[in-house]
């Protein structure tokens, strides 16, 4: 790892939003690129939420990238699964291109300047990182 992250611009519901609106400004930023129907990215989302609340107050925010996915299912998975960090909505085939992702979920740990400090499936290494950057 250790690349710095890179930047992209999706548009939706007539507004555009970056990638750099929340990596790279001094956070922590665990990035989810998933999609409604995909059921490992369903199922990992608890996890996801877990380390948001356990992390938030502590430089660090989860967020989601929705990838191949039609933003009124975005949307609604959102809601159905009490999702509380921020999406980006609509990227389509814009960021998995970017970050060659060939299937998803794929998470992506960036330290707050921008580089990237793990890829990880699952996330149990990425969890393993946290609790060591938090000291915990």
């Amino acid at each position: 790892m250790g690349d710095r992250f890179r930047d992209f611009a999706v548009e939706y519901d007539s507004k555009t939003t970056h990638l750099s609106d929340y990596v790279g400004r001094g956070k922590y930023v665990l990035v989810d690129f998933w999609a409604s129907w995909c059921g490992p990215c369903r199922a990992g989302i608890p996890k996801i939420i877990a380390l948001h609340e356990k992390y938030k107050d502590r430089n660090f925010t989860a967020l989601g990238v929705a990838v191949k996915d039609k933003p009124e299912a975005t949307l609604r998975a959102i809601k159905d699964d009490a999702i509380p960090y921020p999406q980006i909505l609509n990227s389509q085939a814009i960021a998995s291109e970017l970050y060659g992702i060939d299937s998803i979920p794929e998470l992506i740990l960036i330290a707050p300047d921008g580089t990237i400090i793990i890829r990880d499936w699952r996330g149990e290494v990425i969890e393993q990182k946290l609790a060591e950057i938090f000291s915990e």
